[in-house]
């Protein structure tokens, strides 16, 4: 029995010291990308002498001046549109370290979206622009490695921007969750981007969720976003806002029945790149503390004891019709 004992403590320390790895490699990541970033801006504005450019043959530059007319998506990160331009299509993967209140999960989502026309995109996906990043493990492949092994849940969305403007958008999401380690879901939003200008941008609307089946609850959060381009590449965003917790039955990380108030407080960075006018990359890192200050659930009124690391990346094509 002793022996028994001593071999599961010595598998618990081991699991304890691989989450402790991954978060620190998280945290140094964020820390360093947004350096990194600005070196690669600063080598990039000495390649070339002052006054001095590439030769380019004529027929090569018209032809990659024609492409550049009709792709008209930007590069800055901050100041997107809540759509994608016609014909883009996104793939991202986000791999994230979480800590729910009760286990350290460790997993990885995939996803997809489509411009389908400059107003209307579709996706299988968890990220969406101006949308809060809380919902871990879901898209249209969604993997847990730790602590136990099994897939996530398949959201199926659709987004229709209303409102177009130079410094606006508003637009409308319609978010099916299919079940695979849960029970069906369904989501609507209205996410609100304000632009003041061609570095800053604010956003904020509403996410309402309501969860079936067994797990009866609805979820409503108004997200407040800022996000600031402080080179051409590198961005930088803050993240809070109000969720209202649990209104149908049980908060999922709570020991007992509980619902009311929570604040998250969130951060992010990274860089983009583009990629010979064929593609822009976006290389992002963050954390997040989901409920970080609570108000009427079950748990501590300041709760560091949920929270959320995660390094994604993004590929977004130019329009291929």
């Amino acid at each position: 029995m002793g022996t028994k004992t001593m071999a599961g403590e010595r598998g618990r320390i081991a699991t304890m010291t691989i989450e402790s790895r991954c978060a620190w490699l998280l945290t140094g990541v964020l820390a360093l990308l947004p350096r990194t970033v600005l070196a690669q801006d600063d080598v990039r504005s000495e390649s070339l002498p002052e006054g001095e450019s590439a030769v380019v043959p004529a027929d090569s530059q018209g032809a990659d001046a024609a492409e550049e007319s009709a792709w008209t998506y930007p590069k800055t990160y901050s100041v997107r549109p809540l759509t994608l331009q016609k014909g883009m299509i996104r793939a991202n993967g986000i791999f994230t370290v979480w800590d729910d209140g009760i286990d350290t999960i460790i997993g990885m989502t995939l996803g997809t979206s489509i411009g389908v026309t400059d107003d209307l995109e579709l996706g299988i996906n968890n990220y969406r622009v101006g949308s809060s990043l809380q919902q871990n493990y879901e898209g249209l492949v969604a993997v847990v490695f730790s602590p136990s092994a099994g897939f996530g849940d398949i959201p199926v969305y659709g987004r229709y921007r209303f409102l177009r403007r130079d410094k606006l958008d508003f637009a409308g999401d319609l978010i099916f969750v299919i079940p695979v380690d849960s029970t069906f879901a369904f989501e609507g939003d209205l996410p609100l981007r304000i632009k003041p200008n061609d570095r800053l941008s604010v956003d904020t609307g509403i996410e309402v969720r309501g969860t079936f089946g067994s797990a009866k609850r609805a979820d409503i959060r108004i997200p407040a976003i800022v996000n600031y381009n402080f080179s051409d590449r590198a961005f930088i965003a803050a993240e809070s806002g109000v969720w209202f917790v649990n209104l149908g039955k049980n908060y999922d990380t709570a020991t007992g029945d509980s619902k009311g108030t929570a604040i998250p407080v969130g951060f992010r960075a990274g860089g983009t790149w583009k990629k010979s006018d064929k593609q822009i990359v976006d290389l992002f890192a963050g954390f997040a503390f989901p409920a970080l200050i609570e108000a009427g659930t079950s748990r501590s009124t300041i709760d560091f004891g949920i929270w959320d690391l995660f390094v994604g990346v993004a590929f977004n094509t130019r329009p291929l019709f």
